[in-house]
């Protein structure tokens, strides 16, 4: 049971369920069937039936996924680092901030680059006030809200992230007035609660067979514990596998474009013919998955599971592990197996197909970049104003070539070099930044655009990239390059296709 997981932009979308073996996880996971006990408010409940008695004592093992509450709230692939490094430009009042907020006849330094690109409304109002005393532009919050939502706000403002619950009223309005869309649709689905309907629903569930489950109630002898990692993603992809491909291996997920993710399967034998005149024949089949270059994206794999999703004929609701002979986590190359049984046509004239996905547990070890529920447009909201020039006061040069132009407070706040080069301009002047020539002007915007989405989409220049991020001490790129970078242990790789 999930409860209030809406105020802080989350929901389930489907949780998994096994009980603990002798292995590191469970040989099998049944999906757990979410109950309908209405759709409003933040609760939600998920039942599985078991198939044999407990006794004496088990483990336990759930898998739960977990999805943002707006569909422009979701997981994505960033470095930690460049929100902390905003929020902290605004927390500590660093780089000169042009412009100040007032709450109550309370002042909140800020920087009109960032508020200008987060919000059109705070963008057409930057435009029209003149500095006052002091060199600040100053905006009068008119919606009479407490302090500490206005940094609220303004936190998911600058790093896409909530803080605090977003069952808000105050931050609702806020939201709103300044048209951050997903603050809106996060903030009204965190207001729902749960509805007097909702709880008898849940009441009449749980009181389901009451007497049946007397006999065999199962008691914990110590609390639930829930481990939540950011440095741990699991993905899942989806492979469509037809009998005209068997032994024929397809990518079923593409990462930064290189295929990562292999998947084929392989007829066995035939099990049971008995269902040849209702056209189909029971074989048990063989489900390969191959991680390959996985490695060079500082990704590590734990493990994988395949299921299948029920249909009225074909398919089944287990999710089984799949083995690996030789599995070593730092491996370059890793192969994974299980045997299903699958009914498969004896009609020549259908190709026979099914739906198989993949769930791959994965470490990332690369320090501060992993991915993380945020506003999907808080990256693209900030390069946005680099590119459309709202309010940028830096021109970028590669030798005598004029790139682009870019804002004071994110190269300050990314790059400790940018800083120390950028202070020895006044706030008023546009500030120039010269890369040498030497460097490709697509990379130099590959580079910037790091420092602006905290994101790395392309691979391409890895070299030069990699020498920008250590003359710039922009961290996470370097250690993100570096990866990008290492040749494959050719004696493993060898091995492990052996």
């Amino acid at each position: 049971m999930a409860i209030d997981l809406g105020k802080i932009g989350m929901k389930v979308e489907d949780v998994k369920c096994g009980i603990q073996g002798s292995g590191i996880a469970p040989a099998t996971m049944g999906e757990m069937i979410k109950d309908n006990i209405g759709d409003e408010g933040n609760l939600q409940l998920f039942k599985i039936s078991l198939n044999k008695k407990i006794l004496g004592n088990c483990t336990f093992s759930f898998r739960i996924c977990i999805e943002g509450t707006d569909s422009g709230y979701s997981y994505q692939l960033s470095d930690r680092l460049a929100k902390d490094q905003l929020w902290a430009t605004l927390k500590n009042q660093q780089y000169l901030p042009d412009v100040e907020l007032i709450v109550k006849d309370k002042a909140f330094p800020a920087h009109k680059a960032i508020l200008a690109a987060r919000s059109q409304v705070f963008a057409d109002e930057l435009k029209k006030k003149q500095v006052v005393k002091g060199g600040l532009l100053q905006i009068r919050i008119k919606t009479g809200v407490e302090q500490s939502t206005l940094v609220k706000f303004l936190h998911f403002v600058y790093t896409g992230e909530p803080i605090g619950t977003l069952a808000d009223e105050e931050l609702l309005q806020l939201a709103d007035q300044y048209q951050l869309t997903t603050l809106v649709y996060l903030c009204q689905h965190a207001l729902k609660k749960i509805e007097a309907l909702q709880m008898a629903n849940l009441r009449e569930r749980l009181n389901d067979n009451v007497e049946i489950m007397s006999f065999s109630k199962i008691t914990p002898e110590e609390e639930t514990k829930i481990f939540f990692d950011r440095t741990t993603p699991t993905f899942r992809c989806t492979s469509l596998l037809k009998k005209s491909e068997n032994g024929q291996s397809k990518c079923v997920m593409q990462y930064q474009n290189e295929s990562i993710f292999i998947a084929y399967y392989t007829e066995e034998k035939e099990i049971n013919s008995q269902l040849i005149n209702q056209g189909y024949i029971t074989k048990s089949v063989l489900i390969h998955f191959t991680c390959a270059k996985h490695r060079n994206f500082g990704l590590q794999v734990e493990d994988v599971y395949c299921g299948m999703p029920k249909s009225d004929k074909l398919g089944y609701s287990k999710w089984m592990k799949m083995e690996s002979k030789n599995f070593h986590k730092n491996a370059e190359l890793l192969h994974f197996a299980v045997k299903v049984v699958l009914n498969f046509t004896t009609k020549p004239q259908e190709n026979f197909q099914f739906l198989v996905n993949f769930d791959i547990k994965t470490i990332s070890t690369i320090g501060n970049y992993y991915y993380e529920t945020m506003d999907d447009k808080w990256p693209t909201d900030l390069w946005a104003a680099a590119t459309k020039k709202t309010f940028t006061d830096v021109e970028i040069l590669v030798g005598t070539l004029k790139l682009m132009e870019a804002h004071r407070i994110i190269l300050c706040a990314r790059s400790p070099v940018l800083n120390a080069s950028l202070n020895n301009n006044s706030n008023t002047e546009k500030a120039i930044v010269t890369f040498e020539s030497e460097f490709d002007v697509e990379i130099v915007k590959l580079f910037l655009k790091f420092l602006y989405t905290g994101s790395l989409k392309a691979t391409d220049g890895v070299h030069q990239l990699s020498k920008l991020a250590t003359m710039y001490q922009v961290e996470t790129l370097k250690n993100v390059c570096q990866l990008l970078n290492r040749v494959p242990d050719v004696e493993e790789l060898t091995n492990c296709l052996i």
